[in-house]
């Protein structure tokens, strides 16, 4: 109220204030509040003053300052970022202008020039545990790098020896160790950061998920139950929920899981993750029904998603509503095809309907977008030899073999192959088969025939 005074004040005011004035009624009006507190309209009018008393006096630095920070406070970074960069060029030797520079630079995704931004702070002895953090942070962006990874952590570490108690530091610092393969030292943090915030939901499945990984699956579970025993409900319960329902899955506990999974989404139903699982486990159990259902749920939160479109063709093609297991595959091969499979999937629906041409320009398409793809290769090959095309399923065949060399099945297929064309040939590729595939309790029925027809080839040799 005291804020909205001000402005009626103001607004009544017969002349324009001078560049002091108006900086000083901008400070007044702000009274110490987080700007992004302010109404829409007080921003609008601290705004206006400001910029006032920056046009009227370039070198009232504060009140460039202060605009800057207004347009941040809308998300204008673009604006706020050339202002900083104008305070860079009239203050080169104040820190803090490079340290806002950054901090703009860095909430546009541009982490590069942040970094520098940062740097060039430290370097003018902005040395506080804040910036300190942020370096980390955009360290920690760039960790692609396996260097920036090692800064990042030296950042975080020098943030905390400034200012210990910072539970978020911490828990980015854990977040590094796992990433630099410091997996013990990352669990140390991340428990000291979530007995520091028991209430983080983040924090506590993100320990949980590392208690899962090194096999301490005990720990994980009491981790995420004390969790949901000091909630009463939300959607961070839901989190919790999905994540223990994960864990359950992940041990053959469908049931469980289950239970775990459908209370997860009656505390959030947009959680779409848990739509995907719920699919999977009436899928595994034959309730072709609810699983459909899930999948379409899950579909109908992620759009985009081109294994959920996957995922309904599936069920269709089991449910015998072939029509539409077809339209959901070409539909997820729209989206980007999750990664080949929704080809694979297409291609093997019209390879059952004996669709063999069809089947072929999907797969050709298919190798064409995923070029790294074993099996959409063997698939070609395996439906060129039934048309008889025996050149091009050697070629998509000995393609296969070329990018997964230890795949049994390849090499069965191409060994299938060079038996209508060269059978030295064909012998040669029976036994690479039969090395790879003895021990493999998977490939037993085949290992038979191979073993079979590498016998009749020796005797007609």
């Amino acid at each position: 109220m005291k804020g909205l005074a001000a402005i009626a004040l103001l607004l009544v005011g017969c002349a324009e204030p001078d560049a002091p004035t108006a900086y000083r009624q901008a400070q007044e009006l702000i009274g110490g509040r987080p700007l992004r507190s302010l109404s829409q309209a007080e921003l609008a009018q601290v705004e206006r003053l400001a910029a006032q008393a920056r046009a009227l006096d370039p070198e009232l630095h504060e009140a460039t300052f202060t605009l800057a920070a207004l347009y941040v406070a809308r998300g204008a970074y673009e604006d706020a970022t050339a202002l900083y960069r104008s305070l860079v060029e009239a203050r080169p030797d104040d820190g803090r202008a490079y340290a806002e520079l950054g901090l703009s630079l860095a909430a546009q995704g541009r982490y590069s020039g942040a970094l520098r931004a940062y740097q060039d702070a430290v370097r003018r002895g902005e040395k506080s545990a804040l910036i300190y953090a942020r370096l980390g942070h955009a360290y920690q962006a760039l960790g692609h790098l396996q260097e920036n990874l090692h800064a990042a952590q030296a950042a975080y570490r020098a943030s905390l020896q400034l200012a210990p108690e910072q539970t978020e530091v911490r828990y980015q610092l854990a977040r590094v160790e796992v990433r630099l393969g410091r997996d013990e030292e990352a669990r140390a943090l991340m428990q000291q950061a979530l007995d520091a915030a028991p209430e983080d939901t983040g924090i506590r499945a993100d320990l949980a998920a590392l208690y899962r990984e090194a096999g301490q699956r005990e720990l994980a579970r009491a981790t995420l139950v004390e969790g949901l025993a000091a909630r009463d409900g939300g959607g961070e319960e839901a989190v919790l929920h999905y994540e223990l329902g994960r864990l359950l899955w992940e041990e053959g506990d469908g049931a469980g899981a289950l239970a775990q999974f459908e209370r997860a989404r009656v505390a959030d139903p947009d959680l779409y993750a848990v739509y995907r699982y719920l699919g999977l486990i009436h899928s595994a159990e034959g309730r072709l029904d609810s699983a459909l259902a899930a999948f379409t749920a899950f579909a109908d939160r992620q759009p985009s998603n081109a294994a959920a479109q996957v995922s309904i063709g599936i069920v269709h093609s089991r449910m015998g509503a072939l029509d539409a297991a077809e339209e959901a595959f070409k539909v997820a091969i729209e989206l980007g095809g999750s990664e080949g499979d929704g080809a694979l999937k297409l291609g093997g629906l019209y390879v059952h309907q004996r669709r063999l041409r069809a089947a072929v320009q999907v797969f050709k398409e298919a190798t064409v977008a995923h070029p790294h793809h074993a099996e959409l290769f063997a698939s070609l090959g395996d439906v060129y030899r039934q048309l008889g095309l025996l050149a091009a399923a050697v070629q998509a065949g000995e393609e296969a073999v070329r990018l997964e060399p230890e795949r049994a099945l390849w090499r069965f297929h191409l060994a299938s192959t060079y038996e209508r064309l060269d059978p030295d040939q064909a012998r040669a590729e029976w036994r690479a088969y039969a090395s790879l595939a003895e021990d493999d309790a998977s490939e037993a029925q085949r290992l038979a025939h191979a073993r079979s027809r590498l016998q009749t080839l020796q005797q007609e040799k």
